[in-house]
């Protein structure tokens, strides 16, 4: 009779324990809001440098560089595109500063002069006003056409950024190059 009073006892109590309810403490308003001890833990969080660039809008070939061809008397067009923008995101190591450099990846023709400058700088994000002044001749060496500035975002799209206005000199009426391209960079 005693083993089976002990053995009911033990069945009981780890019934108990396996289907049983805690008892929460509510007078205590700190574990009733939080759950319980709150502890701090010290961490260290390492975020890598960040450079993205892009032209908007992203609509096809933005310069060829050749007459468009009209009738005769009217004005000679160069077909360059008016309302371009550079969007930018930067996060630098160590607020290092950074520039926007342009270049060409082909010579430009000889006789032909083509310029880019900014026009306008963009109401959104958080970034410096700090562009070149004047126009950027361009040629395959690389040129600031914006100068030192840390941390910093345009927004995205027409509207953001700097504005850039192309002019180019083109008394021959030569055509560029099959695949030339203008580059910025952020460096």
């Amino acid at each position: 009779m005693k083993r089976i009073v002990i053995i009911l006892v033990i069945a009981l109590s780890s019934f108990n324990a396996a289907f049983g309810q805690d008892v929460l403490d509510v007078l205590g308003v700190n574990l009733l809001l939080f759950g319980g001890d709150r502890k701090a833990i010290s961490t260290t969080v390492d975020i890598l440098p960040v450079a993205i660039l892009d032209v908007e809008p992203e609509d096809g070939a933005l310069l060829s560089g050749g007459v468009v061809e009209q009738e005769a008397g009217m004005p000679v067009l160069t077909g360059l595109p008016e309302n371009l923008w550079i969007n930018f995101t930067y996060r630098a190591s160590n607020f290092q500063p950074a520039r926007i450099y342009v270049s060409t990846n082909q010579p430009v023709p000889a006789g032909m002069v083509l310029k880019v400058e900014i026009v306008q700088v963009g109401a959104n994000g958080s970034f410096p006003n700090n562009p070149r002044a004047g126009e950027v001749i361009l040629s395959q060496t690389e040129q600031v056409i914006v100068y030192d500035f840390a941390n910093g975002y345009t927004g995205d799209g027409v509207g953001s950024g700097y504005k850039l206005k192309y002019t180019l000199e083109n008394p021959n009426s030569q055509s560029l190059p099959v695949g030339f391209q203008v580059i910025y960079r952020i460096g």
